[in-house]
């Protein structure tokens, strides 16, 4: 493919861009979904096509087409619409300049899932919703989805690079009821890998790992006392924190957003408590937001959004690099070949403290202990609102009884000056997808947080 896509950069040279990147795909996508052990929906797809973004005049024109032999004919489409746009700007499209690279980037799983029986994927799902049944005798339904792909992508430049890689996700997602009398509840888990292969499932995301996550959640809902409604001291575990950094603050960050932002003009201020950093990091191995180059064809880096409280740096793309002034961070990524790269988060998490978890937990008399969310929404002004689905009580210095019921909810940036400690150490990833008109594989996290009364608010029945 890599010969069709450097003609069609020729082409582009010709007619007169300042710049011409084309992208290819081929792949192989698949979804299976099983319903209390009952397969209802299998499906297999073949990707297969090209990406054109051209520069011209300042003004963008992007074609995508399922046909790589159109390549030629996409940039002399793309030429045109930016050709036509161009004289709409306000304001000219300039990119900041980034070192070009040739390189051919090969798979290192064990277990390509394209390989992989039909058979033993069902096996798996089955496996999965059988030792969530057996957990609780409660469990009233069970559906699990499984997600797997493979394939290459490719990137031409009219600047010189060449890129060749080969891409691999393996995705799980169980979704599980419970019913006890009248009293209902619900939960779900997500874990993914795009740096493993179907050995992702053999190893780490068992079906019994997985299981036993979701089903005790469920089975603490229903076991779990009514939340209290109102404001009160809390520590957020490293699923629910991480949603915040993600959801409620990173989207700040991104600086295709953040003139509309919270954010919008605060860097180099100070925008929460003393200590607390954050970041985006793209080059952590093995984790589900890294790779060795964006959808531009540059290494991601490590972004230092918030650095000893003071808002430092952005995630950019070449095009809003330029216009910020501001270095290419690596963060601008596409969901496939229909759309073009935007600015993404890659792994976004709080870094560590200095606070023992016994430590943050002393000296609150009642509070809440947010392990986990269902989900949960955020808008640009930083207010959020997330669903918890497993949560203690916080009695007298220690982890009490499990609470059903929780949402939290307030304005992320007020509760940065909220935050009372950090732990320290290591701590799980929360994995997950991302939505901005485009879907991204992202991870988030961060150690325990403790935040003072007034930092988070609280939702329940009571």
């Amino acid at each position: 493919m890599l010969d069709g896509l450097q003609r069609a950069v020729e082409v582009g040279q010709k007619l007169g861009a300042s710049y011409i990147e084309v992208r290819g795909q081929s792949g192989f996508i698949e979804f299976l979904q099983m319903d209390d052990g009952r397969i209802n929906a299998l499906t297999q797809r073949i990707e297969h096509g090209i990406a054109v973004r051209v520069l011209v005049d300042g003004a963008w024109g992007f074609v995508s087409s399922g046909n790589p032999d159109g390549a030629d004919e996409a940039v002399k489409s793309a030429y045109s619409m930016a050709k036509a746009a161009a004289p709409s700007r306000r304001e000219p499209i300039e990119l900041a300049e980034v070192k070009s690279y040739q390189d051919k980037i090969k798979s290192k799983v064990k277990r390509d899932p394209r390989d992989v029986d039909i058979e033993e994927k069902v096996q798996y799902m089955k496996d999965l919703t059988k030792h969530v049944q057996m957990y609780d005798e409660r469990i009233s339904a069970v559906t699990v989805k499984i997600r797997s792909a493979s394939g290459k992508k490719y990137l031409v430049t009219s600047e010189g690079s060449e890129i060749e890689s080969h891409g691999t996700l393996v995705w799980v997602y169980p979704w599980v009821s419970g019913k006890e009398n009248t009293r209902l509840s619900a939960a779900r888990y997500e874990e993914a890998s795009t740096s493993e292969g179907w050995e992702f499932f053999e190893t780490f995301a068992t079906p019994e790992y997985i299981g036993d996550k979701v089903a005790e959640k469920v089975k603490l809902q229903l076991e779990g006392v009514p939340a209290k409604g109102g404001s009160f001291p809390c520590v957020c575990g490293p699923r629910v924190i991480g949603v915040l950094a993600h959801e409620a603050l990173g989207h700040l960050a991104e600086a295709d957003l953040t003139v509309s932002s919270a954010f919008a003009g605060k860097q180099g201020e100070v925008v929460a408590a003393e200590g607390v950093s954050m970041t985006d990091d793209g080059t952590i191995k093995g984790a589900l937001g890294t790779g060795k180059f964006d959808d531009e064809g540059v290494p991601p880096s490590r972004v230092e959004i918030i650095k000893d409280s003071v808002l430092t740096e952005l995630m950019t793309n070449r095009e809003y690099a330029s216009k910020i002034e501001q270095r290419t961070t690596g963060n601008a990524r596409a969901e496939s070949y229909l759309y073009p790269p935007i600015i993404r988060m890659r792994n976004t998490f709080f870094e560590p403290g200095d606070f023992t978890k016994e430590e943050l937990f002393e000296d609150i008399d009642f509070g809440y202990y947010c392990a986990d969310f269902r989900g949960g929404q955020a808008q640009m002004n930083a207010s959020f609102q997330v669903g918890v689905q497993e949560a203690y009580e916080i009695v007298n210095g220690e982890i009490g009884r499990p609470v059903t019921d929780l949402s939290i909810s307030g304005i992320a940036t007020d509760s940065l000056f909220k935050i009372e400690g950090i732990a320290k150490g290591p701590f799980p990833w929360e994995h997950g997808r991302c939505g901005k008109g485009q879907e991204a594989f992202i991870a988030a996290g961060g150690p325990d947080v403790r935040f003072a009364k007034g930092g988070i608010t609280f939702g329940g029945k009571n």
